[in-house]
């Protein structure tokens, strides 16, 4: 049995914007904030998508990385992730291993590359991309 994922909405904002919501999203979850880059660092060149509510969002760098994915809502990974990949170009992305890796896999994603966090004790960075 396949289960059938609900398209998500999402529109093409501005940086500055992106980085708000995942400013306030990093700020209302320790975890989003423990698995997304800080939004000083995202850069000024990439699509910025956010859904109309502001709670959930993606980027994609000039290259195909798939940069900050977040969302504060449950259940709504799995349509971002579809949408950045099927529709927005996402085909490559780096993730801290743990969860992440394997939930990637369910996408098409295929590890190419780890490396040491560069904080001692924390998680391996995982490189991976699409198939």
């Amino acid at each position: 049995m396949t289960t059938q994922v609900a398209p998500i909405v999402v529109h093409c904002v501005p940086v500055w914007e992106y980085a708000l919501a995942l400013h306030v999203a990093r700020q209302d979850s320790e975890r989003i904030a423990a698995m997304t880059s800080d939004p000083s660092e995202m850069p000024d060149d990439a699509r910025y998508y956010m859904t109309d509510d502001f709670r959930s969002g993606f980027g994609v760098a000039a290259d195909g990385s798939l940069i900050g994915l977040f969302s504060l809502v449950k259940g709504r990974g799995e349509a971002l992730m579809l949408d950045a990949v099927t529709h927005k170009g996402a085909a490559k992305l780096d993730c801290f291993d743990g969860f992440l890796p394997d939930y990637y896999k369910q996408f098409g994603f295929v590890e190419t590359e780890r490396v040491p966090n560069w904080t001692p004790g924390e998680p391996d960075v995982v490189f991976m991309a699409l198939r």
